[in-house]
């Protein structure tokens, strides 16, 4: 399967969502409790720098994961990294190599999935804090949903993962991924 499109779209929607973010909301609620918009970009920030890495062949390391990368600038570089990390991953090279990630060597598909997954759930998460509209097209929506429900149980038990919630049958897939994530699809700041 062809990951490099929906990693596209992910990194695509991540940006637009990401560049939307005014100085004055950092200190604004979002859908992770534990973090306002200021640590979430900070994570977003995490996620495309990890991507660039791996895709370049670099373990991500551990400690990029408590790293403060919101200094000065910060909405140029996520820009900077976003577009690294497509380079990468544009690469043939990238898609045979096995990145470590947590000191385990992944396939490439497995982090690309994992990493494109985060950017599109707490990209919507940035959207909703926010007051900014998200859209990813469908294939991401869809590798988003797959992973976040196949993983589910895992993450709950990891504390990354609340319990799930309950969405209609004919939910779109990115509101299944979130409802599988824990997430209220139509979560508000009022929610707080």
């Amino acid at each position: 399967m062809n990951l490099l499109p929906t990693l596209t779209q992910a990194v695509t929607c991540s940006a637009a969502v990401f560049r939307g973010v005014k100085p004055e909301q950092l200190g604004a609620p979002t859908p992770c409790q534990e973090w306002d918009v200021r640590a979430l970009a900070n994570h977003l920030l995490q996620v495309v720098s990890a991507l660039g890495g791996a895709g370049g062949g670099q373990a991500v390391p551990d400690e990029l994961w408590g790293r403060d990368l919101m200094t000065d600038g910060w909405a140029e570089r996520f820009d900077e990294q976003a577009s690294q990390a497509l380079d990468a991953w544009n690469e043939p090279a990238a898609w045979r190599s096995t990145p470590a990630m947590g000191g385990a060597e992944m396939p490439a598909q497995l982090v690309v999935t994992m990493l494109a997954s985060d950017l599109v759930i707490h990209a919507w998460d940035l959207a909703r804090a926010t007051g900014q509209d998200f859209h990813c097209d469908e294939a991401a929506a869809e590798l988003t949903h797959r992973f976040t429900a196949d993983s589910a149980e895992q993450g709950r038990q990891m504390g990354i993962y609340g319990p799930p919630r309950p969405v209609a049958q004919d939910a779109s897939p990115l509101d299944r991924a979130l409802a599988a994530s824990g997430r209220d699809p139509l979560w508000t700041p009022q929610d707080r």
